[in-house]
């Protein structure tokens, strides 16, 4: 029974060790790039271009401007950018890359619909819109796989419809729960020494 108490101790200290080493190098790449201990390494996978190029360029510029240095170090995507992802795969994606936290967008429905007038009527056309946008995230520390979203379905008049305005109020509503900014508040934003606990807010949906 002592002698296998002594193996599992013994492996225990080895899968120990291994974790300990991993954020070891992690922090040696880091400081080695000009980064810092606590920067975070990041895969982010742009939203793919189809319907909806338009909100597809704003929703990737906008993670853009959050995930920049020095609170976030992203990786080289070559080879994994331009294919379609299931959520249930970015942890793998995280293991595979080494990333503490992997970011995939989606534009999940972008439709607009320009309905004219009836015959002989002067009005102006209207549109209707109806979309949706996923964010997925993984972070690495947590386990978890999260669906921040938001939908937008509404009839107008076309002079009044500008797509940047539909696209601005879609991600202030998944900012309510996008647990991720320019400066960190999942975590704090201490760059150096020890990494502080994560302090996620624990309202926001989780899948």
């Amino acid at each position: 029974m002592k002698k296998i108490f002594g193996w599992f101790l013994a492996l225990l200290l080895i899968l120990g060790a291994g974790t300990v080493s991993m954020a070891a190098d992690e922090q040696v790449m880091n400081r080695k790039l000009g980064y810092f201990d606590n920067t975070r390494t990041v895969l982010f996978l742009p939203a793919l271009f189809g319907d909806g190029d338009y909100a597809a360029s704003y929703v990737n510029r906008e993670m853009n401007t959050i995930f920049r240095y020095p609170y976030y170090r992203k990786l080289d995507t070559e080879g994994y950018t331009g294919k379609a992802y299931s959520p249930s795969e970015l942890p793998a994606l995280a293991e595979q890359t080494g990333a503490d936290i992997v970011v995939m967008p989606v534009i999940s429905r972008w439709q607009q619909i320009i309905m004219h007038p009836m015959l002989f009527s002067d009005g102006d056309a209207f549109i209707e819109t109806a979309a949706r946008i996923d964010i997925y995230s993984y972070k690495k520390a947590d386990g978890i796989v999260r669906d921040d979203k938001a939908s937008y379905w509404k009839t107008e008049d076309e002079s009044f419809v500008r797509n940047v305005y539909i696209l601005d109020e879609m991600m202030r509503d998944i900012y309510k729960t996008f647990p991720y900014r320019r400066v960190p508040t999942d975590i704090p934003s201490n760059l150096s020494g020890d990494t502080a606990p994560d302090r996620t807010p624990q309202a926001s949906m989780n899948h």
